[in-house]
């Protein structure tokens, strides 16, 4: 267990939500389809210190998490969301806390239950874009990560420190939404809060390799496929890649195996932009969009009823893949055409 940091200082209006939190006695949490470790490690650790004060807390997601944050929750405290199975859960809750949420209709069914409830639906989350839909809401874009939030609302709901159950998946959450501190949202609070989880005995390697060492043999075939046809334009600042259900059956593959495409484009020297597509059968055309930072994309993907953070974004077409990669690989360079000839 650790003290916390004297130097951590944070100005966030934290009193309404945390009214409704020390009011109520049962909640249900929630993160976007498809979870990240900012999503997972947030609404976990909220949870954990919330049940030790007695709460009951249910963790209802809309779609099944990727394996390699089975790590985080070693007692199944994450569920999916079943309408018949969860209807009980959702009437009893008092109130509803949904993190990491940048684009509201990822929150699917799950979110239409809670609304139709009537009771607070808060939002905690990082991301810039339309929050309406929800009764309170913290949401500060300057935050390296939703996990960051979650640590300051514990630290203005009490001064006990916390401990290496509630510190690791908080930490998780930092390192997932800055790359392990390699991306330029990572700021001097990242670091700090980093400082006070580490002090809890959280192993930076665990976690680290969890997330960024658990390569299928299924997402190296996808890599390669990825590399073989990978389509460089605009001199090569901008790179993309098509996969359909037919690639995706042939390497032997999961859905899980296609997080991180784009991250993985971006890092090509002389890349800006780089653009996974990703088709897969009666589903959405999904995007992935990543930049260095000379070009924002959360614009782009707002073309497309998308949105996310100024460099990483993302939204869905319901389109043929054709007409799909015709539009998004065109939005994306009328981004770098627009910029060259502004310079």
């Amino acid at each position: 267990m650790t003290t916390y940091s004297p130097g951590y200082k944070s100005n966030r209006k934290w009193s309404e939500i945390i009214t409704i939190i020390q009011s109520a006695e049962r909640f249900v949490f929630s993160t976007h389809a498809d979870p990240d470790g900012d999503g997972l490690g947030s609404e976990l650790a909220l949870a954990r210190w919330l049940k030790r004060r007695g709460k009951t807390v249910d963790i209802l997601n809309p779609t099944p998490m990727n394996g390699i944050y089975d790590f985080l929750d070693p007692e199944g405290e994450i569920q999916v969301y079943e309408p018949t199975v969860h209807a009980d859960i959702i009437a009893a809750a008092e109130a509803f806390i949904i993190f990491d949420i940048g684009d509201y209709k990822r929150l699917g069914e799950v979110g239409k239950a809670m609304s139709a409830t009537g009771k607070p639906m808060i939002n905690i989350d990082h991301h810039p874009g339309d929050k309406t839909q929800f009764t309170h809401s913290v949401d500060d874009a300057t935050a390296c990560a939703t996990g960051v939030l979650v640590y300051d609302l514990i630290r203005h709901l009490d001064a006990t420190p916390i401990d290496k159950w509630i510190a690791e998946p908080l930490y998780a959450a930092i390192v997932n939404d800055t790359g392990n501190f390699r991306f330029n949202n990572t700021n001097p609070e990242a670091h700090a809060v980093a400082m006070d989880l580490l002090e809890t005995g959280v192993e930076p390697n665990t976690v680290y390799m969890n997330i960024y060492e658990q390569t299928s043999r299924g997402r190296v075939e996808l890599l390669k496929y990825t590399l073989e046809n990978l389509r460089f334009s605009s001199n090569g600042e901008l790179a993309w890649s098509v996969l359909t259900q037919t690639e995706l059956d042939a390497a032997g593959a999961t859905p899980d195996d296609l997080t991180g495409l784009s991250d993985f484009m971006r890092s090509i020297q002389g890349v800006e932009i780089g653009c996974s597509i990703v088709a897969l059968e009666n589903e959405p055309v999904k995007i992935s969009l990543r930049s260095k930072g000379k070009y924002t994309v959360n614009d782009i993907a707002g073309q497309f009823d998308g949105g996310g953070h100024a460099f990483a974004a993302g939204a869905q077409l319901d389109l043929p893949v054709k007409d799909a990669v015709e539009k998004v690989v065109n939005a994306c360079l009328a981004k770098v055409e627009d910029l060259i000839h502004a310079g």
